[in-house]
This record gives C-alpha cells, structure tokens and sequence, in this order.
C-alpha cells in the first residue's frame, strides 16, 4: 500500500497514538484529516505542524455523537473529495479498577466509544468508500481482547466485541474493494497508558506504534499484533489456563499498583 495523495481520517488523533499516526500518513504524503473531540487542541497541532497547509485539516468529531460523526465525514468529504482509509483510534482504557466498583454505567461507556463509535464512524465512511470502489478501515483491538485482564473487565469485553465485529465485518466486504484490518498496539507510553501501570518489561512510544501500524497496512496483514504480544494469543490457543493465569498476574499486580498510587 503506498500512502502518497491518499485520504486519511483519524479519529482520536489530538494526542497520543493517533496523533502519531496521522503525522506518520502525512509524513508518507497522505491528506489526513485529525478528527477529535478537543477541537481547539487539533487546530493549534495541525496548523503548528504544517503551518496550515492544506494537505491536513482539524475535524471536531465525537465518536459518540451520530450527528457529529455524520458531519464530520461531510468536512472530510468536502475538503477532499474521497477517504480512502479509518483509523479508528478514539478511545481509552480508564482507569484500572475492579468491576464492582467501576459502577453500572462504565461498561455501557466503554461499549459507547469502542464498540458504537468505531461502528459509526464505519458506518459513515463505507458508502464513499464503495462509490470510490476501494478504502481501507482499521480497527483498534488490544491483547485483553483474546486474553481478558482483571481490573479492565469492560474495556476487554468491549475490545473482544470489536475484534468479532471487524473479522464478520472484513467477511462482508469482501469483493467491495473495502478492506477491515485490525490492530492491537502493546502497551504505550501515552496519557491514558500511564493509567495502567502494568509489570511489564517495556512500555513502547506512541511514534514506534504508529510506524507499526503503517508498516502492518503495507504488509496487508489483516491482524497485527506488534511489540511481542503475538505469543501470548498463542499460548491462549495452546494452554488457555496458563494465558490466563499469565494475565491474572500481570492484572492484579497493575491493580494493586494503581491503588497505591491513587492512595499516595
């Protein structure tokens, strides 16, 4: 896949590994559209990057909001004519906590962004795609999706939804010129990251991320798993116990860690 004058949307792109990404698609001669809730934010990073050039524009979106998506995509449209890929990156973990204490409304929230917003933003975007006869969505999954954590019951419940909803999704447009990838990012030095204080030899950095996400998009893997964490979903395969008590150790660890912090 070669990136030069193609149309990107990102959402989730006023910080972290999205951020990351976009500059990486504009640095492979992308058009990228920086979708965010924090509109102000993506303006001053967009025009401070490429002093307001107009192959970038700052899209205010919430993944979370019909009207908001819908108009977005529209600016996207309007500056460019075409989008030829989604990354769909708007959303984070939370904070670590057990599920009792997490309240009744924070599974429904962690479905709302990662689950509903990445079906909205699909949503919008296929019927351009399928006029242009080709586009390419991606799909942010994580480790806890195969092998779910203690202390992030719903963000790994609602990121195994949409590792099932990308695999049916990729199946359904097949032969449309529409192609449904996933990526799974190892844990990340970003503000949402730090969150988890997980024990874990090494937190990567949000530009090698986003670098691997490009390269997983050339290789046109349909699941990429970066930075080691491919072993594990193998060991779930060939020894679900053992995968599970790997990642019930490396859970209750993080969580105990983060009550201390939270604790002084």
């Amino acid at each position: 896949m070669e990136f030069g004058n193609q149309v990107w949307l990102v959402s989730g792109a006023s910080s972290g590994i999205g951020l990351q990404v976009g500059l990486a698609l504009r640095a492979r001669g992308a058009r990228v559209a920086f979708a965010a809730r924090g509109a102000d934010r993506l303006r001053t990073l967009v025009a401070a990057s490429t002093a307001g050039a107009p192959r970038e524009i700052a899209v205010p979106l919430d993944v979370t909001d019909d009207v908001s998506v819908r108009d977005g995509v529209r600016t996207v449209l309007g500056a460019f004519g075409r989008i030829d890929g989604l990354v769909n990156m708007a959303g984070n973990g939370g904070a670590l906590q057990r599920w009792d204490a997490a309240g009744g409304t924070h599974l429904r929230e962690m479905f709302e962004v990662h689950v509903f917003g990445a079906e909205r933003m699909a949503r919008a975007v296929v019927p351009a795609m399928r006029r242009q006869g080709v586009g390419t969505i991606v799909n942010i999954a994580s480790t806890v999706a195969w092998v779910p954590m203690p202390g992030a019951a719903a963000y790994s419940a609602a990121k195994a939804a949409v590792v099932s909803w990308s695999g049916a999704l990729r199946a359904e447009l097949e032969g449309t010129g529409i192609d449904v990838r996933v990526f799974a990012p190892p844990h990340t030095r970003t503000e949402a990251g730090v969150r988890w204080p997980l024990p874990l030899p090494r937190i990567f950095e949000p530009d090698w991320v986003a670098q691997q996400l490009l390269r997983s998009l050339q290789q046109g893997s349909p699941l990429s798993l970066p930075g080691g964490n491919l072993p594990l979903l193998w060991l779930q395969r060939l020894s679900p116990t053992l995968a599970t008590r790997l990642m019930n150790r490396i859970g209750f660890s993080a969580l105990q860690r983060a009550q201390e912090h939270a604790g002084g």
